[in-house]
């Protein structure tokens, strides 16, 4: 059951903040690196996420 309510927690944050995340990435004055810094932050919470399944 705490499971659910974490997911339930990162989409409520995720859908709050995918607009101004969605501009940050698309404007034309920023680096090509941006799109990647969203991706490596995903999958470390995926990967610390995952670990702290295997040790429950």
């Amino acid at each position: 059951m705490n499971n659910q309510r974490f997911i339930f927690f990162i989409l409520l944050i995720g859908y709050i903040f995918t607009p101004t995340l969605f501009n940050w990435l698309i404007a034309p004055e920023g680096s090509w690196y941006k799109p990647f810094i969203l991706w490596i932050f995903i999958i470390i919470g995926a990967y610390l996420f995952q670990r702290s399944q295997k040790s429950s």
